[in-house]
């Protein structure tokens, strides 16, 4: 979820300005942090990072003009700072919030590596600019790997995991075609890649999800999930819910869907920490060319919610 507000705040990084005579007339710094701090470390999972994105006019006379405000790897996650162009007035702060959940370690591994570092660190950079110059601020979350859990049954794994490793994938595969009702009937790898990392926002064209088609999007990412883990560990969440998320993914009553969503993200999670079975190959996660492979193949519907008032 993301926030927007403006307030009078102090803020510290770095601006690099662009020209030097007049680069005073418009000066902005920005901060990034990550749970009111620069480095935090996820140690227990779901972690939720709250990550607070602040720009301040700093000039002692002059508004200043905020014209970009960017973190390319929290795109992922939703980020968009809005109505820009916006003026800023002299010592005041614009703000924006953003709430990232990692269910398991393999979620938080998987965004960790997309920064360009082969390493257990998300570090992602907010860059501001304006008229002469722009200003940076960096914010780091350490992937922290609990201990394996040996008691929680059959082993289940999250969407992280299935957006970087390949291997399991087609393997699941094998067990045929993944039927998520209106949103696509995967086949393949491109396809499954394409549920798994399409943008819960926006279809391909970039043309928005309404509330029906976003709903169901997001169900059939954690259905996708659930489906692989149940075909590749034997996990199931009992009592018919796969069928039942299906026929929900059919209907148009969004609350039943969010609900259902949330149900398998739980059962996701469940045993996120246990072991694989015996001889199963997990192979390397490589969620760079995972990302690259994936077609999101779900197309806008005509249908809006039916929800009751």
């Amino acid at each position: 979820m993301t926030s927007w507000s403006r307030t009078w705040k102090g803020a510290a990084c770095a601006a690099v300005l662009g020209l030097a005579g007049n680069a005073a007339a418009h000066d902005l710094q920005c901060l990034k942090r990550v749970n009111g701090e620069a480095s935090v470390e996820a140690t227990t999972y779901p972690f939720t990072a709250n990550y607070t994105f602040d720009v301040t006019n700093t000039h002692p006379t002059l508004p200043s003009i905020l014209l970009t405000a960017v973190d390319p790897l929290m795109v992922l996650k939703g980020f968009e700072f809005p109505s820009l162009p916006v003026e800023i007035p002299v010592g005041q702060t614009v703000s924006h919030a953003l709430s990232v959940v990692f269910d398991s370690y393999d979620d938080c591994d998987t965004l960790a590596l997309l920064d360009g570092t082969l390493d257990a660190n998300i570090d992602n950079v907010f860059t501001a600019t304006f008229d002469l110059g722009l200003s940076v601020s960096t914010a780091r979350v350490t992937c922290g790997q609990p201990s394996p859990d040996l008691t929680c049954g059959s082993a289940t794994r999250t969407l992280g995991y299935y957006q970087s490793h390949l291997v399991p994938l087609t393997a699941c595969l094998l067990g045929g075609p993944i039927n998520l009702g209106p949103v696509a009937s995967v086949l393949t790898d491109v396809g499954l890649e394409g549920i798994l990392w399409g943008d819960p926002d926006q279809f391909l064209s970039g043309t928005a999800r309404n509330d029906l088609d976003r709903a169901r999007f997001l169900l059939a990412q954690q259905l996708l999930v659930a489906t692989c883990n149940q075909r590749l560990f034997g996990a199931s969440p009992g009592g018919g819910v796969l069928a039942q998320a299906l026929s929900f993914l059919e209907g148009t009553t969004c609350g039943s869907m969010d609900s259902m969503t949330g149900t398998l993200r739980t059962f996701n999670a469940s045993c996120s920490r246990g072991p694989f079975p015996p001889l199963y190959i997990t192979g390397p996660a490589t969620p760079l060319a995972a990302r690259a492979l994936g077609i999101d193949p779900s197309l806008p519907s005509l249908g809006t919610c039916t929800d009751p008032q």
